[in-house]
């Protein structure tokens, strides 16, 4: 009887160490992006990856922030995704133009739904030092795990 209650005990903790830690939930999480320009013009960027699905993506707390010298250039960032035929897609553009002194904008919470799978996104931030003259970086490409589940 008591070993009976042990390997049951033993089994449930073990089932309940898997369905927390299991690796598809890595996949989700913070991208953050920050940009400098040595003659001027720095941004940030920050959202929240949350895969639901193979062909759905919400994205949490979309934040765009202009960093100081106040140039009244904006900031700007997008959501970039990638299909699982390896077509990269973007999102239309985020810009804060509420210049350095505030936080930034935030854009709050979204959702991307398609028809074909979602294989990857990742969040482009530019920064301008003149309206000609631009600076673009790339956050951590996120994987979708009911996509990629080993990755």
């Amino acid at each position: 009887m008591k070993t009976r209650i042990l390997s049951t005990a033993l089994a449930i903790a073990t089932l309940s160490g898997l369905l927390v830690a299991s690796p598809a939930q890595a996949r989700d999480g913070v991208s953050s992006g920050r940009t400098e320009r040595p003659s001027g013009g720095n941004g940030y960027a920050q959202v929240t990856v949350d895969f639901v699905s193979r062909t759905k993506v919400v994205f949490r707390k979309l934040k765009v922030r202009d960093l100081c010298p106040g140039d009244n250039l904006p900031v700007k960032a997008r959501i970039v995704y990638k299909h699982t035929t390896g077509t990269w897609r973007t999102l239309p553009w985020k810009k804060d133009t509420n210049g350095c002194a505030d936080k930034g904008t935030n854009f709050g919470n979204f959702t991307l739904s398609r028809s074909r799978s979602i294989s990857a996104v990742t969040l482009e931030l530019c920064v301008y030092n003149r309206k000609s003259d631009f600076h673009c970086v790339n956050t951590t490409t996120r994987y979708n795990q009911y996509v990629h589940p080993g990755r």
